[in-house]
């Protein structure tokens, strides 16, 4: 348990306007979640106190009025009500579909050309929110809606105020998100989609970012071109692939937090579940010589184990603090003595 666990959460209300979305697509697939799933595995963030836009078709509209208006919230949220076929990407739906008969090795039971374009919706659906800003906020974001019971999908140990903190705390002036994996840069080269798109590769935790105007209006439309370039030249598979080039691209504006989905909200603000996941994470930086996103990353698990007391095992402690050594021999090499007195002042 950390020193933050003992803390009073910041609980007031965020100025950050969170973007969701919920649609019906059984009538376009059979595997598709069915209505009631939808709607229960979205309840728990219809409860939180915020700002919240969500974009909905008439099948969803009622069931989550109802859900939110029961926690007097109607005053904090703005419905979009639109049919699926009135998406800005409908368009694009046959050529996914034709795409997706050509070539997708990453096909599974529950997707469909209709659920994926719902997930590359979500930057455009944010862009509107930003534009329209119908709350004043200076911060915005997207949340993924089917969240499942007490945020478990990316949370562990869920108490109410722990989203309304990381909205409170998340910085004014970066993109975050939390970075799930490492890949080979190479695939952000067109000649290497093919092979990208072989496998689905994680990248980011796509169900939760956050943002100022100016820096979500810049990523976010570059995520949009990517999009409809990576449709154009045959391949897709959801949203989160494309961050691979937005990655580098906007690499000094990017807040990243580290670690697995289960764990966002709780890693969102610095690491604090799961450090032995992080570690794999640190492990490929290593492996592909990405060494200033290596440092960067064990400079975020070190401050949480030796500032905030997030507790983990030796091994991983001592393991990080040599990596960041290494990776600062190459990127920040007036801290490498400094890192090694630091190791070595630890084992006396």
């Amino acid at each position: 348990m950390s020193q933050h666990d003992y803390k009073p959460l910041d609980c007031t209300l965020p100025d950050c306007t969170l973007t969701t979305a919920c649609f019906d697509l059984t009538k376009y697939h059979n595997h598709s979640r069915n209505l009631k799933d939808s709607i229960s595995n979205m309840k728990t963030l219809l409860e939180v106190p915020c700002y919240l836009v969500i974009y909905t078709d008439e099948t969803c509209i009622d069931l989550i009025k109802e859900i939110r208006n029961s926690f007097n919230l109607d005053n904090l949220t703005k419905y979009i009500v639109t049919k699926f076929e009135d998406l800005t990407f409908y368009k694009y739906n046959d050529i996914i579909k034709n795409n997706r008969e050509k070539y997708h090795p990453s096909k599974d039971q529950r997707t469909c050309s209709e659920s994926h374009l719902i997930c590359c919706s979500k930057f455009d659906f944010v862009l509107q929110t930003i534009n329209s800003n119908p709350f004043n906020t200076m911060k915005f974001g997207w949340i993924d809606s089917n969240l499942k019971q007490n945020f478990s999908k990316i949370c562990e140990d869920y108490t109410n105020g722990m989203l309304i903190n990381v909205l409170n705390n998340s910085l004014n002036d970066k993109f975050h998100i939390q970075i799930l994996n490492v890949n080979d840069k190479k695939y952000k080269e067109k000649h290497h989609k093919r092979e990208y798109y072989a496998q689905y590769r994680w990248v980011v935790c796509g169900c939760l970012f956050i943002t100022n105007k100016e820096l979500g209006i810049k990523i976010l439309t570059r995520l949009n071109e990517i999009f409809e370039e990576t449709t154009n030249m045959g391949y897709g598979h959801a949203e989160e692939m494309f961050y691979l080039e937005v990655l580098d691209e906007f690499y000094d504006v990017i807040e990243k937090s580290y670690g697995d989905y289960g764990q966002i909200i709780n890693n969102f603000i610095y690491p604090t579940r799961n450090l032995n996941y992080i570690y794999y994470i640190i492990q490929k930086y290593l492996s592909f010589g990405y060494n200033k996103e290596c440092y960067d990353c064990c400079k975020k698990v070190l401050y949480s184990i030796e500032k905030l007391n997030v507790q983990c095992s030796p091994d991983i402690y001592m393991s990080t603090l040599f990596l960041s050594y290494v990776s600062s021999f190459y990127v920040k090499r007036e801290e490498s003595n400094q890192i090694i007195n630091h190791i070595y002042d630890i084992c006396k």
